[in-house]
């Protein structure tokens, strides 16, 4: 009976381990999915891999200052390259550039200004038409704590004021011209007349005054005609048809700038009136200075067409009137007055300093304009 009795358990056990055999496994817990290999969770798939333009980008530092320029007008030759020199400025030292105008009208000038404030600009650089009717719109950039840099003007709330030495200027054209008028009359005489810009304007007050006071020293020497022209070539050609009538015998113009005295100075070759440098008779041939240093200029001197100009170089000039403000709206203090002083170009230099000119255009990306303008003619005027 007993060995029955442990006959059928021995089957019962059996039959107990074969039934729990054929269960199916249980699922796993989450303790065990986190035990995954750490690279099989890991692995991206393609989308994830790709990383966004926040993540990409580096890591914003300050932002980006942005400077105005406020030009008298965008048709000027002058005014043209100044705006190429500006746009270098910006491109190598990473700041926004806004160019903008009067279109030769104040009111339009003044709207500009203002629109540039509106926009909170980091400074401005203005080239006045009148700077006196500037006073509303300078206390609006000051409530604005916006720097103004005047250019060649000097008024209430400037920053700084960046322009030429243009007494100086309108000194050494006016002793160039003196002894050319020695060496055409055969002493220290003749009628003279002056091609003016934008009365009221100070660059333009500074040439006019600084060649007249050369002019005064010499009793011989008679000033018969100062005329402004709004800085328009086309109101500079009237002009001078004008003179050659009124004043027939003419000895020699001054230009307060290049884009108002070469087209005057194409007039007088037309009327058979253009110096050929030569001593001749009092009132006969017309001599022709100017002031700027245009490349077309340059070219005029080197075809006789005029006898001098003064070296400003606009692209040179409108870096630094980009770069100026920039430097104040970064927190540096340039002073009260920053003033470009170039030099005289007769036919003895203007070769030399027709590469220079070349070159600001040419290579204007790798142009040494952060140096002074004098040191740059010293390097070209020694090639």
């Amino acid at each position: 009976m007993k060995r029955n009795l442990v006959n059928v358990l021995g089957v019962l056990l059996v039959v107990v381990l074969l039934l729990a055999a054929c269960q199916p496994a249980p699922a796993p817990t989450s303790e065990a999915q986190q035990e995954k290999p750490a690279q099989e969770e890991a692995k991206p798939t393609q989308e994830e891999a790709k990383p966004t333009q926040e993540e990409a980008a580096p890591p914003a530092t300050e932002s980006k200052k942005v400077v105005g320029l406020v030009q008298i007008d965008l048709s000027h030759p002058f005014h043209l390259g100044e705006v190429e020199g500006a746009k270098e400025a910006a491109r190598r030292y990473g700041f926004e550039l806004k160019v903008t105008s009067g279109e030769g009208d104040v009111n339009k000038q003044i709207q500009a200004f203002e629109n540039l404030v509106n926009e909170k600009v980091d400074a401005i650089a203005v080239n006045f038409i009148d700077v006196k009717a500037f006073g509303p719109a300078m206390e609006k950039a000051k409530a604005a704590g916006i720097p103004v840099i005047c250019l060649h003007s000097q008024t209430d709330g400037c920053a700084t004021v960046l322009g030429f030495d243009e007494w100086y200027t309108g000194n050494e054209v006016g002793k160039y011209g003196t002894e050319l008028l020695k060496q055409k009359n055969g002493d220290y005489v003749g009628k003279v007349a002056n091609l003016q810009g934008l009365l009221g304007q100070g660059l333009n007050e500074a040439r006019t005054g600084g060649w007249e006071e050369m002019m005064k020293k010499y009793p011989g020497i008679e000033v018969v005609a100062k005329e402004p022209t709004g800085w328009d070539p086309k109101k500079a050609v009237e002009i001078m048809e004008n003179w050659l009538t009124a004043y027939p015998d003419l000895d020699l113009i001054y230009g307060n700038s290049d884009g108002l005295t070469v087209p005057a100075s194409n007039t007088i070759e037309q009327a058979g009136r253009l110096w050929d440098g030569k001593p001749g008779k009092v009132g006969e041939q017309i001599i022709v200075t100017s002031v700027d240093g245009s490349d077309f200029a340059l070219e005029a001197i080197q075809q006789g067409k005029m006898s001098c100009t003064f070296l400003y170089a606009p692209e040179y000039t409108g870096f630094w009137k980009a770069w100026v403000p920039f430097r104040i709206a970064m927190g540096e203090d340039v002073g009260a007055e920053v003033k470009i002083k170039g030099t005289l170009v007769t036919s003895e230099n203007v070769d030399k300093i027709m590469l220079l000119a070349k070159d600001q255009k040419e290579k204007i990306s790798s142009f040494p304009f952060e140096k002074s303008l004098g040191d740059i003619i010293n390097e070209y005027m020694s090639k």
